[in-house]
């Protein structure tokens, strides 16, 4: 091989080896996806992002990354070449060669810059598209049905969601990425700087053995057992580093609460208790970054001392042919270039092992948490309400024998038969823990478990929820008070607010603050009676939503109600005697 012939046969070398890698590459993609857990579960989290979008342009895109990396392999070939040239020239004595060899290799250098711009700029375009894509799967998997609610429910609760969403899918990305691109350019350069290599090597003898093309067969050999060697020493880190992100996770999210329940710590003087209990999550970081650290201390230990000995190596075994004149200085040269490409391109799984085992890991969580959502949508399907299929035209909430069941598969309270219609108010009381908060819920169809009987209720009705603890998005008042998408004029906000006591808020509605932690628990149930008198349901479901306000504004939040939704259905969870004079009907559960 010289390097006329590599330079002029590179055009049709490209299109050659784009047509047999893609090919190759589909082919082991499909044996993946098909044959390996790792495989099934990559598929299971890539497949859902394919939907609404461009097969070619997908693949045009992938054919586009694989090109690059073949561009950049033969981009390194060319270049063993051309220090070749450039290395005999000195060694020659010839300052016209020399010159050109420099050249060219100066050309090469700007090739190969533009070839890396363009790279990673396609590679991040690739990289954003399909991010967008994961993470709207991910969102409307764990929105959609209210999933983000019902899995807090399930027996067996993915761990720091927010982490999964947000870090895991972006590194998943990331890292699927480079693996690809590092398994193809390893691959490639394997071949290529193989048959180089074997173009350079000579006779070596060891103990008076001679050993033919004796550097292609000791690379191999050093480095396929380094590899093996390496792989026993790192393989534990795929549960350490699993259990690496799990802990982050829960320190990250005992730190939110703390910030999140402020107040309710400050008056408990909690900060003792929140320091013990933050320390324990720390100390359970440390006692995993300690576990890594020993376990990749002896790993890239073992690697360095693999990669320093192979530097040497190269030089070792062409030596002795150098001083018999067999081969010139740029012989040498290229057999070091191509020996530590090749040891590179055949090390890639050793030096990538510890990646790949956090690879691994983040595949793990988020199939795991795509799998809970799975278990939980057949879930959903299986206990879809009979109020579903059973409706009427008339303004009217019936329960016929309707139950709850439990996670045991017992039952929370007897069968409950009740009939409500336009106008009716509904009080539920009974003792702390029978169900009457799980019953409301069951009515305004989020219970997580099966329930029993059936629920008919009018067609085409607007219902509407308020718990106990309001929900305070982040933004501006105006976005908090109109939560989720209630469409008002500023001057009703305005006239609710002085009707319940927040007048002073009215010109604060387009600020933006922390509003979750300035208002005061009796502030946000106060707004949550504002929202349902700016929707006006048809039907409204009260769980304790005044619990937090004093007699005198408890009264006037359901007299404002009953005034102003004569027509609505009112379904109330309380206890205070005072509420049933605001209901024409009660119904008191019992275990």
């Amino acid at each position: 091989m010289d390097w006329q012939s590599e330079l002029s046969g590179s055009a049709v070398w490209l299109g050659q080896t784009l047509v047999w890698v893609c090919a190759v590459f589909a082919l082991m993609f499909f044996g993946l996806v098909r044959w390996t857990d790792t495989g099934r579960k990559f598929w299971a989290i890539s497949k859902p992002c394919l939907a609404d979008t461009s097969l070619i342009k997908v693949v045009l895109m992938v054919v586009a990354l694989i090109a690059f990396v073949l561009i950049e392999v033969r981009i390194s070939v060319l270049n063993t070449f051309f220090y070749n040239g450039l290395y005999t020239s000195l060694q020659e004595m010839q300052p016209s060669a020399f010159w050109f060899f420099a050249l060219i290799n100066a050309a090469l250098v700007g090739v190969k810059i533009i070839q890396e711009i363009i790279d990673i700029l396609v590679g991040q375009v690739f990289e954003i598209r399909w991010l967008e894509k994961l993470n709207a799967v991910l969102l409307d998997r764990w929105l959609d049905n209210q999933n983000y609610y019902r899995i807090s429910h399930n027996d067996d609760v993915p761990d720091n969601i927010d982490q999964r969403i947000e870090q895991d899918a972006t590194a998943f990305i990331t890292d699927t990425l480079e693996m690809v691109r590092g398994v193809l350019n390893s691959i490639l350069s394997s071949i290529e700087f193989t048959l180089i290599l074997w173009g350079l090597s000579g006779v070596l003898v060891i103990a008076g053995i001679e050993i033919p093309k004796a550097a292609v067969f000791l690379v191999y050999i050093f480095i396929l057992l380094a590899t093996a060697i390496a792989v026993w020493i790192g393989k534990p880190l795929i549960r350490l580093n699993f259990e690496k992100e799990h802990r982050h996770g829960d320190y990250r999210y005992a730190l939110v609460r703390v910030r999140d329940h402020a107040e309710s710590i400050a008056f408990y003087r909690g900060e003792g208790r929140e320091r013990i209990n933050l320390t324990a999550y720390f100390n359970a970081i440390i006692s995993n970054r300690w576990a890594i650290i020993k376990r990749s201390l002896g790993l890239e230990g073992f690697n360095t001392g693999v990669t320093q000995f192979a530097m040497l190596l190269p030089i070792m075994i062409q030596a002795p042919r150098f001083f018999a004149g067999q081969i010139k200085l740029g012989d040498v040269h290229q057999t070091v270039q191509s020996f530590n490409r090749l040891m590179r391109a055949l090390s890639f799984f050793r030096l990538f092992y510890e990646q790949f085992t956090l690879y691994q890991a983040r595949v793990n969580r988020l199939y795991g948490f795509l799998n809970s959502l799975a278990q939980i949508d057949m879930v959903n399907q299986a206990t879809t309400l009979a109020d579903k299929s059973s409706q009427t035209q008339k303004h009217e909430l019936v329960l016929q024998q309707f139950g709850l069941t439990t996670v045991s598969g017992g039952v929370l309270f007897a069968p409950i038969d009740l009939h409500l219609q336009a106008g009716d108010r509904l009080l539920i009381q009974g003792a702390s823990g029978v169900g009457k908060t799980s019953l409301l819920r069951a009515m305004a169809g989020i219970y997580p478990l099966p329930t029993t009987g059936a629920m008919i209720i009018s067609t085409g009705i607007k219902t509407w929820f308020v718990p106990q603890r309001g929900y305070v998005p982040q933004g501006s008042l105006r976005t908090v008070i109109c939560y989720p998408n209630i469409n008002a004029d500023d001057k009703i906000i305005s006239h609710w607010l002085g009707v319940l006591g927040l007048g002073s808020l009215s010109d604060k509605l387009d600020e933006v603050s922390a509003w979750q932690t300035k208002l005061t628990p009796g502030q946000v149930q106060r707004i949550g009676i504002i929202r349902v008198l700016l929707v006006r349901p048809d039907v409204v479901f009260l769980d304790e939503a005044t619990s937090a306000l004093d007699e005198a504004n408890e009264q006037l939040a359901y007299e404002l109600i009953g005034t102003h939704l004569p027509h609505a259905i009112v379904v109330s969870v309380g206890h205070r005697s005072g509420l049933a004079v605001h209901h024409n009907k009660t119904l008191h559960i019992t275990a």
